[in-house]
């Protein structure tokens, strides 16, 4: 499925193989990853960039990725993501990782907002899921900016290097999505 979404600002598209130096310096950032996993191996990157890269079925389970780029510099900003969590009842997981030198522009809420209208329309969803380590308040504030609300917290549910952090699930329903 090709895509192309836009925003005042952004082009989102599919993930291409020009695309793996960004994809892989996204992956290997230390800042970037330290709510989310440990650094893989390179090997598991590239395992990880072919399967985003090939084509994508809604009912699948994977995760599309689709690379943020600026319209009016074609500057890489980050990727975005989008997961059917069910398909019975139309509900998605989002996820975005954004270069550091963009951070503070809005550009994950813009994404994030053309994301969920897109699935809304697509898709016809019914609710989109967000999942984020409750130190992580950038990625909460982004969240909160589209609409998505907390909706409980998982103790201990993911472990870093040996420490144990607690998970903000926050939802949004497509018609309450701002």
């Amino acid at each position: 499925m090709d895509i192309n979404l836009f925003s005042d600002r952004l082009i989102l598209r599919n993930l291409q193989t020009k695309d793996w130096p960004n994809f892989l310096r996204l992956h290997l950032d230390k800042d970037i990853n330290q709510y989310i996993r440990l650094i893989e191996s390179e090997s598991d990157i590239v395992a990880k960039f072919e399967q985003r890269k090939a084509a994508w079925q809604f009912e699948s389970g994977e995760w599309l990725s689709l690379v943020i780029e600026q319209i009016d510099t074609n500057e890489f900003v980050g990727l975005i993501g989008f997961r059917c969590d069910d398909a019975q009842l139309n509900r998605a997981e989002v996820g975005y990782l954004i270069a550091p030198e963009k951070h503070g522009f809005g550009f994950a809420t813009e994404s994030l907002r053309a994301v969920t209208d897109w699935g809304a329309l697509q898709f016809n969803m019914h609710k989109y899921i967000g999942i984020c380590d409750q130190h992580n308040t950038a990625s909460r504030r982004v969240l909160e900016k589209v609409g998505f609300i907390l909706e409980g917290t998982l103790r201990h549910n993911n472990c870093i290097d040996q420490i144990w952090s607690d998970d903000c699930y926050m939802g949004l329903l497509t018609a309450q999505r701002e």
